[in-house]
């Protein structure tokens, strides 16, 4: 597990041995994100800094839950500079969240595979 791209410290002492619960909440986290993500994507495309700022700051919340810290970083420069109606380089930062979510992705993923007997 690449603890720079997802740290489960803070879900592994909440849910201790519960790793099961881990995946399911990691998998609905990404599940919300692709929904964050695309609200994200019809803000830009809308040049709607007011919807740019919600997605992003959903994405925040989802990643900053599941230890998605780069994720998260990056969210939060969007959500901040989209609440003050500032877009320059938010398809930049978007592009950056996406590939940083696909990442995440992967760990999850491989968190999954560990579980497998």
């Amino acid at each position: 597990m690449d603890r720079g791209v997802l740290d489960l410290t803070r879900l592994e002492e909440a849910f201790e041995d519960d790793v099961e619960g881990i995946a399911r909440l990691l998998e609905m986290a990404l599940e919300t994100s692709k929904k964050h993500r695309t609200t994200l994507a019809d803000g830009l495309a809308a040049g709607d800094a007011a919807l740019v700022a919600r997605a992003a700051h959903g994405i925040k919340g989802s990643a900053g839950n599941i230890g998605a810290n780069a994720v998260y970083l990056l969210a939060s420069d969007l959500d901040a500079r989209a609440r003050l109606g500032n877009l320059t380089g938010a398809r930049e930062r978007a592009a950056a969240i996406d590939a940083e979510y696909e990442r995440v992705a992967k760990e999850v993923r491989a968190y999954r595979a560990a579980l497998q007997p």
